[in-house]
């Protein structure tokens, strides 16, 4: 049941962000781009999983999920036509 929440928050953080860069970026400080005065090295240490919260997608599974959700609200939005 655990497996089932966390993957209903992740599709929740899916839908919430535009782009991986957005995402990336919601996880970064602003204490964070003081020290490292670089927005692309805070990106990458967030998606290498030494800074942000709780555990960091990767790329290709942000963009699968991205794009399973977009097709299931399509297929929805279908549906109720």
């Amino acid at each position: 049941m655990k497996a089932d929440d966390a993957g209903a928050a992740l599709d929740h953080v899916i839908t919430q962000f535009n782009s991986y860069e957005d995402y990336l970026d919601s996880q970064i400080t602003t204490q964070d781009l003081f020290y490292l005065e670089n927005e692309e090295m805070a990106r990458q240490l967030v998606e290498l999983g030494f800074r942000g919260s709780g555990e960091v997608l990767k790329r290709e599974e942000f963009e699968t999920r991205k794009a399973a959700a977009e097709a299931s609200r399509l297929s929805e939005r279908t549906q109720q036509k």
